[in-house]
């Protein structure tokens, strides 16, 4: 359906004629019910007839089609549902000053991309604050607000889906096809997994793809350049008698994902590191 804003200021969707909802485990946009119609200058049809220079009838895309358009590429984008609400206003600096930055160059972000810039950004930091998002409030506003194409991907889930496709007979290459040629790629949760060679060669095979193709990505991950900041695993181990014992494990990003992915990130994204406590603790207000 095609629609057409109401007159008056819209308290439910600030008269961006949009809503946003979560549907299933996504987030999801459709028109605002509260101050919508059928369009009235195409009465729905997404199409206005006018007359050439000579008089001659053809078919003119309405604006409304625009609306349509950008409602669409939210929905495919994939976004978490428990980021749905996701802005930059309302994203909670307050923990940290490192997240007033990082929130400033998210905010920047498209500028620089509309200039022709198509450097990513890579978010690294501690569990709980904000990463991700912060990630799904750029891809909101690129699709949203701008019309850009985007997909949210969760690391360990794209791997999922690849294993899948195998089962049904499809080849890797197909099943990358979509991700590899997005315009804003979101990669949540780099350095998650076993760290097995399969999923090294299935990361570097995404990350040389964009990067040749001059396509901008995003990533978020645990794990930092310092021992003393980056995520720390807990696992288990066998002591002398046999019993387990819990240690700590340290890997830096570059531990994680490898050398040469490593440099490679470095050549498509900026690094930017949030501090601050992890915001999904008891009593914290803001999901993230």
């Amino acid at each position: 359906m095609s629609g057409h804003v109401l007159k008056g200021s819209c308290r439910n969707c600030r008269d961006s004629k949009i809503q946003v909802i979560v549907k299933d485990q996504y987030a999801w946009a459709e028109y605002c019910p509260q101050c919508f119609s059928e369009c009235r200058k195409c009465d729905g049809t997404g199409y206005l007839f006018v007359e050439d220079s000579e008089g001659r009838e053809y078919a003119k895309p309405c604006e409304c089609r625009d609306l349509n358009h950008r409602i669409s590429l939210f929905n495919n984008a994939q976004i978490p549902g428990q980021f749905y609400d996701a802005t930059f206003d309302n994203f909670d600096v307050s923990a940290d000053p490192s997240l007033e930055e990082a929130l400033r160059t998210a905010s920047f972000f498209f500028r620089n991309y509309q200039r022709g810039n198509w450097k990513g950004l890579l978010f690294m930091g501690g569990v709980g604050v904000g990463k991700t998002r912060l990630v799904s409030t750029i891809l909101r506003d690129f699709t949203l607000n701008h019309g850009i194409p985007g997909i949210f991907k969760e690391f360990t889930s794209l791997l999922s889906e690849i294993k899948a496709g195998y089962d049904k007979g499809l080849s890797e290459s197909s099943l990358l096809e979509k991700i590899n040629n997005t315009e804003v790629l979101v990669v949540d949760e780099l350095g998650k997994g076993k760290k097995t060679d399969w999923e090294i060669n299935i990361l570097d095979s995404v990350i040389s793809n964009r990067y040749n193709r001059r396509k901008t990505t995003i990533f978020t991950t645990n794990y930092t350049d310092k021992k003393s900041t980056t995520y720390a695993e807990p696992v288990l181990i066998k002591t002398e008698k046999n019993s387990l014992k819990e240690k700590v494990k340290r890997e830096t990003l570059e531990q994680r994902v490898l050398s040469r992915i490593y440099s490679r990130l470095k050549g498509m994204c900026d690094f930017i590191e949030m501090k601050g406590p992890d915001q999904r603790s008891p009593g914290s207000e803001m999901t993230v």
